[in-house]
Formats: C-alpha cells, structure tokens, sequence
C-alpha cells in the first residue's frame, strides 16, 4: 500500500511537469519503467501519426520504488520535523533509526549504545534540516552542538567500557534472551521516549535562532553542557580507577574531582544535561501544549530512571562496600548520593 501511494505521487509528480503522456509499467516488485510521449512536428500530418499512436516520440527510464520510498520518507520526516503535529513522530522514527537495528543485534543497546547514537542522530538531523551552524557561538548552535556532543560521546564510552571491561560484557550478555522479533516494541518505545527528551531542541529550532537569546534559555544551555561535562569527566575517572578491578571487593573509589560533588555525579550530571535542554528549549513552546506534554513527560522519565538506578547502586554498594573503614569515611564526608548539597 505504502509503494502503490508513492507510485502514484510519482505519477502526479512527473505529469506535473510535463505536458506528454506517461506510461508507467511494472519491470518487478522494486522497479518500474516510465515511458513519457513527448509532442513532434512532422511534415506528414498530424492525423495519419494519431491513426498509428505516432504522434509522439517515447523515451524510456527506470527507477526503484526502494528510491523512491526513500526519498518520500527524508521528504515526509523534514517536512514533520520544520512544522506541524507530527513532529514528535517524525523525530521518534530518526531514533528509532539507530535503535531498532542495534537492539536487534544486542537488546541491552536500546538503553545504552543505542540511546547515545540515537540522541546524536536526532540532534544531527535538526541541525541539518534547519541548517544550524555548528561551528557558531550563537545559542542555537551551542545547544545543539550539545546534543550531539552527549549522545556521541555516550556512545562511545559505553561501547569502549563493554569491549574492556569484562564485568559489563556479561551483563550486557545477560540481557539477550528475547528472539529478534520481539525486541522491537521495546526498541520503537524507547526511541520515542528519547524522542520526548530531545523535543526541547526541535521546538527551539522551529522558533529560530532568536528564541534561544533570552535570558532563560541561556542558563539552559549552559547547564546542559555542564550537565554533559559533569558525566563525561565522571565515567572517564570511574572507568580509569576501577578498570581491571570491577571485581574487587575493596573499595577503591573514586572519591575525588567530580565525585566530591556526590557520590554518583554521572547520574547527576545526565539529569542535568536534560534539564538544561528543557530549560534552553522551553521559552520557544509558547502556545504548543502538546511540547510541554512531551518534554515533560521525557524529563520526569530520565529524574525517575536515575533515582531508581542511584538507590540500586547505593544498595549494592552497602551490600559489597559495608563496614570497610575507606567506604564509610567517604559516605560520611559525602553524603550525597545524587543531589549535591543534599544528603540524599
């Protein structure tokens, strides 16, 4: 159905702009044969050419419905994402893009490897399809270069802690239990998920560069990138102290640099970088409800994931750590878990 739809806006398409006949006629199941009769002059008549349909010269080309699909697919998905309703769906198909065939190959990258490249691909094609300069200081370009600066960098450090550290490559392992098939519906929900924490940036792109100038979406930006430095700067000191030792039963830290903020600055820091994208992309919703209900939702999600997985680890940590002298002097002198300056 989906072919036949775009067989017939190819059709209207080239008939559009021509004045001759078209003919369209199936060569196989991906590729058609477009012949277009073009008017000639003949010194013959007019009348003796009709008799024999000769009144026109054929010319003859080919294309693939699979280019074609394609083509009305980036078409259909630009045009979403620049205005209108659909561009929350429109954005959950760009990271669905990078989730669906990654969580096929390994279910644990819907929420790891996959989340960080699809949060990249979303704010790389809102760059591109507002054509923000990446290298500019203006507020847009920051915000966006902090998008994607988080979800490749995320990405990356996942997929490099998974091949070197033996201990997450077997929890990464554990969780592919489910045939292919079925990982699907979990990898198209959580893409739409990461596209309600990336709406911020679609919505403040839509608004131009002036909607990202004022005061409020200023200290947005700085606090997402503040937020994505806080997290880079915590797993890049964490993986290097416990590297070779993910399985010690002593506790070996870290305990200083970021992690005298809280205990879990990683965690800190992800919720940080997505409040500051919500903050920087909140002024430019202005009538659009349907923003605040997206943003949101995406925003409450990320707090609820990383409470939940900071009161796991302090769990685990107790259970493993509990009792050594080094462990309970760091907790005392920092006893925040999450939220610095608090003791939670």
């Amino acid at each position: 159905m989906r072919n036949v739809s775009q067989l017939i806006l190819l059709f209207l398409n080239l008939h559009a702009n021509s004045s001759g006949k078209i003919t369209l006629a199936f060569v196989s199941p991906s590729t058609i044969t477009i012949s277009k009769r073009s008017p000639i002059t003949s010194p013959i008549g007019s009348n003796i050419l009709n008799v024999r349909g000769g009144d026109d010269t054929l010319t003859t080309s080919s294309t693939s419905l699979n280019g074609v699909s394609m083509a009305c697919t980036t078409t259909a998905i630009t045009s979403a994402v620049q205005s209108g309703p659909l561009g929350i769906i429109a954005l959950s198909s760009i990271a669905a893009s990078a989730v669906v065939p990654l969580t096929m190959y390994r279910q644990g990258y819907s929420f790891s490897v996959g989340y960080g490249l699809s949060v990249f691909a979303m704010g790389l094609a809102v760059s591109s399809i507002f054509s923000v300069p990446l290298l500019s200081l203006s507020p847009l370009s920051l915000l966006s270069s902090a998008v994607m600066f988080y979800g490749a960098r995320l990405a990356a450090f996942l997929l490099i802690r998974e091949w070197t550290v033996p201990s997450k490559k077997e929890a990464m392992d554990s969780f592919d239990k489910s045939p292919r098939l079925k990982r699907i519906p979990l990898a198209i929900s959580v893409s739409v998920f990461y596209a309600f924490l990336t709406s911020p940036l679609m919505y403040a792109a839509r608004a131009g560069a002036t909607a990202t100038t004022g005061i409020l979406s200023k200290i947005g930006i700085i606090a997402a990138w503040t937020g994505a430095v806080i997290e880079a700067v915590a797993d890049t000191q964490k993986f290097i102290i416990k590297r070779g030792k993910d399985k010690n039963e002593q506790f070996i830290g870290p305990t200083n640099g970021v992690y005298k903020l809280c205990r879990h600055p990683n965690y800190f820091g992800e919720v940080l970088y997505w409040f500051g994208l919500l903050l920087a992309g909140l002024p430019s919703f202005g009538k659009n409800y349907p923003a605040y209900l997206y943003a949101g939702l995406g925003f409450y999600g990320i707090v609820f994931i990383m409470t939940g997985a900071t009161k796991r680890l302090v769990g685990k940590q107790k259970e493993r750590y509990g009792g050594q002298e080094d462990y309970e002097e760091y907790v005392k002198q920092v006893p925040a878990s999450i939220w610095p300056c608090t003791s939670s």
